[in-house]
């Protein structure tokens, strides 16, 4: 286990780095993440190199016992290269020309950038591989952060175009599959397509636009392993990474993919940023680690774990004593392996003086330091032991690329429009951690998995598959295969019900699933954030976002609408239908955060899945490890709890050593 500090030696003395390094020994630390922002300074004219600062900070860094992560800087480019190719950066879907001073503007259907990266990553990579130091490479910062996978440059549209051509062959082909026969909409050459960008009416063609952001992944996708290349070429015995913000801050590119050419995932875990009020729910932060973890279905790292108030331009939450140390044991419970805490300390200047980090904008040791002395101390025999692989679950919740892509162009309801803020309060991961939680917050190991072909579904008892609107026939055919051999499935609304071309099929929803769910559904309605009354036996549940009147084939009835104000009060919401030797839920409508859990706590008793409900804010895990098995149990409030005779304070965690 490895717990470390991203570090900006450029930001400080060489003095400073001496007393720097000193305190994070001191603290329990033993690795950096260094220069992922540092192009201008080893490339300060084009061809002309400089690692006189990185030498110098590595050579104390491997001096003092400690090692490092190497960023390639490609995140932000020097002026001097904007200078020779103002052509390079991106154009916004609003048509405005990204320009110098920001980070993460250029285009990744620039070949002029693709060629000064390949320049400044090679030279970085041969310089470095050898220095016994450095233990890994976190190529870029963040890709596709900020928008940045979505560019409407003249050099997207020409390479959309190429991208088109080799997935269609021809223009026929192409007008048949997107359906351009509506409108009228038929394109005789390839130079006739644009990229679907905000005009007056900018309702395009939705497999045009699903299309338009397969090609923007792919782009992305090929500049990383652009550098991936470069690395393992010059430095082959060295592990690769790159950290990135999952769904919904990158809801374009698909990261399992990404992930298939890297050693392992690694993510940058903010509970709040900003002006939040107040930090995500516990099960939501779980959702995103597990999302990490499930990418390459192993440990991850976290290259950014929040240790400060953080913001841009503005700053909001200040976690009570206690919660970022609580924090820090969630990701380690999880399955991170290393974490790297952001920042050490804090930039006295530039456009992160707000992004606060262990200490402040002094040197004085704070409560932060403090706490996560103590947390790392406390916690230290626990992640060493705990096996990095094992994470045992009964459960898995599927996420789907190309329907987080479609609920972003094509989102059904208010309740799901997509928010492009850096933490959206709706859109497609959000329902997904929604449906999450409701097994975490029944304390039920759970993972979070891609519907990636090569999944094997067998080895949980129950899978979760909300808002599986576009299908694929393979994995529904594996579904299929899953539930006759003995498996439960629970299915969203609005599932199987449009192929990969954004074609719908021709029977009623849920499509695909109507045989294996045994409901027909033939009246809907999008109540965008308003909410529905449901009843479950003797519970009084809530729906929001969508409602289908279901209509049972072979299915039995587990929960009705109870609204009087709606017509279709007393009619199936829930259902569950027996399939083989496996069993169905399907759900037609969108359950609030409150009846999620209620619901899924029949759901386990029905087909033997232990769960513990300790309370709104109690998390537990079980994780397996070398010398012995533990239980975690985590209290994610500022107010005491009890949990049977055991009393845990604001923040207060127990890590219980069972017997294997």
């Amino acid at each position: 286990m490895i717990f470390g500090v991203d570090y900006y030696p450029e930001q400080w003395t060489e003095k400073d780095w001496d007393e720097d390094l000193a305190l994070m020994k001191e603290m329990g630390l033993s690795s950096v993440r260094l220069a992922e922002f540092a192009w201008g300074l080893i490339e300060p004219k084009e061809g002309k190199f400089d690692f006189s600062l990185f030498d110098a900070i590595l050579d104390k860094i491997q001096s003092a016992g400690m090692t490092a992560i190497l960023g390639t800087p490609t995140a932000t480019f020097p002026p001097w290269l904007f200078k020779k190719h103002p052509e390079i950066v991106q154009v916004s879907k609003d048509g405005i020309t990204r320009i110098i001073g920001t980070r993460r503007q250029a285009s990744f259907s620039s070949i002029a950038f693709r060629k000064a990266t390949e320049k400044i990553v090679t030279a970085m990579v041969k310089h470095y591989a050898k220095h016994p130091a450095v233990i890994g490479w976190q190529i870029d910062n963040e890709p596709g952060h900020e928008g940045s996978d979505l560019d409407y440059s003249p050099l997207a549209e020409s390479n959309f175009r190429k991208w088109l051509k080799a997935k269609y062959k021809n223009i026929t082909s192409l007008n048949k599959r997107w359906g351009n026969v509506f409108w009228g909409v038929i394109y005789t050459d390839w130079s006739e397509i644009p990229i679907p960008g905000a005009h007056v009416a900018s309702n395009f063609n939705p497999a045009m636009i699903q299309d338009y952001y397969r090609f923007q992944s792919d782009e992305l996708i090929s500049y990383i392993r652009l550098q991936a290349d470069i690395i393992r070429k010059y430095n082959s015995n060295i592990p690769i990474t790159t950290n990135l913000f999952p769904s919904p801050f990158l809801p374009v590119t698909d990261m399992y993919e990404m992930f298939k050419f890297m050693d392992y995932t690694s993510w940058d875990n903010y509970p709040v940023w900003g002006n939040q009020k107040e930090p995500f729910p516990h099960p939501f932060v779980s959702a995103t680690l597990q999302y990490s973890r499930g990418l390459k279905n192993k440990s991850f790292t976290i290259m950014e774990q929040f240790s400060g108030v953080q913001g841009h331009d503005t700053l909001g939450y200040l976690p009570p004593p206690g919660q970022i140390g609580l924090w820090l044991l969630q990701a380690v419970v999880n399955g991170a392996e290393q974490i790297y805490f952001f920042r050490y300390r804090t930039a006295r200047f530039g456009q992160e003086q707000l992004c606060y980090g262990i200490l402040d904008h002094g040197k004085k040791k704070t409560h932060k330091y403090f706490e996560l002395k103590d947390t790392i101390q406390k916690i230290r025999e626990f992640a060493e032991d705990v096996d990095s692989v094992m994470y045992p679950a009964d459960v898995a919740v599927i996420h789907d690329i190309e329907n987080a892509r479609n609920y972003k162009h094509q989102p059904l309801t208010d309740g799901l429009k997509f928010d492009p803020a850096p933490f959206a309060k709706v859109g497609y991961d959000i329902e997904m951690a929604t449906w999450f939680a409701g097994t975490n917050i029944l304390n039920v190991n759970t993972h979070y998995l891609p519907s990636r072909a090569d999944i094997d579904l067998t080895k949980y008892k129950l899978i979760i598959l909300p808002l599986y609107t576009m299908f694929e026939e393979s994995f529904v055919s594996k579904l299929h295969e899953y539930v006759e051999n003995g498996g439960s499935l629970v299915i969203g609304y609005r599932a199987g019900i449009k192929d990969q071309d954004h074609w719908m099929v021709e029977e009623a929803v849920p499509g695909k699933f109507a045989k294996l769910a045994g409901v027909e559904v033939h009246k809907f309605e999008a109540i965008g954030n308003d909410t529905t009354s449901l009843r479950m036996g003797l519970w009084r549940l809530k729906g929001k976002k969508f409602c289908e009147v279901l209509e049972p084939t072979t299915a039995k009835v587990v929960a009705k609408y109870s609204d009087s104000e709606k017509f279709y009060k007393g009619t199936a919401a829930v259902t569950m239908n027996q399939y083989g030797k496996g069993r169905v839920y399907y759900v037609g409508t969108s359950l609030s955060p409150e009846s999620m859990p209620i619901f899924f706590r029949k759901v386990c008793k029905d087909i033997g899945i232990p769960f513990q409900f300790l309370g709104r804010s109690i998390e537990r895990h079980v994780r397996h490890g070398k010398k012995y098995n533990y239980q975690i149990t985590m209290n994610h409030s500022m107010k005491s709890k009890w949990v049977g005779f055991k009393r845990f304070s604001p923040y207060g965690f127990e890590i219980t050593k069972l017997k294997k």
